[in-house]
């Protein structure tokens, strides 16, 4: 097996005035996704703190015609690449698929994250449903072209009223797959390494602060499965959001900044307590 590689990443300098957060946040996008499509999610990040964006193994600056067929084996790429690059101390958010590599990668204690947020994610202990079925048919004949076309699922990502006010939104998707390429055969690697994500291990091992944020109106993963995950990690955070789709960073950035922002400026003042656990804050 490939060993562990340090992946590709773009990072975007604190743009705020003031003191900025003191740990880097750091990105992972999900399904063949790359740092291209947090788009405003970015601007909204960084009057706060440097951001670092992560592509996974067979995408975006990481290229890979073949990718990784296991979550655990995607998570240990980017645990190389926080190590190598010496960014350890972050705050890791992940969505989706990137949401499951965050919490294997996260359940690594020597690594030591800050903090670990998961956005509309799932893993298959839940028993809830994972993804919709015709999401599945739909991008599955999207890739029957060399590159997909975002407009032939878009909706299963974001919600009516978004791709009513950013038509847009679809083409400028493909534009970015058409600038990097698009890894038909990562992909579906990618899709079936979340399938088989147990996921009950790695978030039993968790020992540091978890914030769980989903959309009640994600179309294509249940919000419910979130819910599970939130009941796996005892003192963990669950933020529910209504109105947005699956893609809510791209929907509703500034909210969603927000949010995260909050939670870890309460771990840098350590005024994130969780009873049940004392020593949640090593020396920051």
């Amino acid at each position: 097996m490939l060993a562990p590689q340090v992946l590709g990443y773009r990072t975007f300098p604190f743009q705020g005035e003031g003191n900025p957060l003191q740990f880097p946040v750091v990105l992972v996008r999900g399904l063949g996704r790359s740092s291209g499509f947090w788009l405003e999610f970015i601007d909204a990040l960084t009057p706060w703190a440097k951001v670092v964006t992560v592509d996974l193994y067979g995408t975006g600056l990481s290229p890979s015609k073949t990718g990784r067929g296991s979550i655990e084996a995607l998570a240990a790429d980017v645990v190389a690449t926080l190590e190598h690059e010496g960014l350890q101390r972050c705050h890791l958010v992940g969505i989706s698929l990137g949401g499951m590599v965050c919490v294997e990668a996260a359940s690594r204690p020597s690594l030591g994250l800050a903090s670990l947020s998961v956005l509309a994610s799932s893993a298959r202990f839940t028993k809830e449903r994972r993804i919709a079925p015709r999401a599945v048919a739909e991008l599955l004949y999207a890739l029957r072209k060399p590159i997909p076309s975002n407009g032939e699922f878009a909706r299963w990502l974001v919600s009516q009223e978004t791709l009513k006010n950013r038509p847009e939104l679809p083409a400028l998707w493909d534009d970015i797959w058409r600038r990097e390429g698009f890894q038909k055969l990562a992909v579906i690697r990618q899709l079936l390494a979340a399938a088989l994500f147990d996921g009950r291990a790695a978030l039993d091992a968790l020992s540091l602060p978890v914030c769980f944020v989903v959309s009640r109106d994600d179309g294509l993963v249940d919000w419910r499965n979130s819910l599970k995950l939130w009941e796996r990690v005892e003192g963990s955070r669950l933020h529910v959001l209504s109105g947005p789709g699956h893609d809510f960073p791209t929907e509703r950035p500034d909210e969603t900044a927000s949010l995260l922002v909050s939670f870890f400026r309460q771990i840098e003042s350590r005024t994130f307590v969780n009873d049940s656990r004392k020593n949640l804050f090593p020396s920051i």
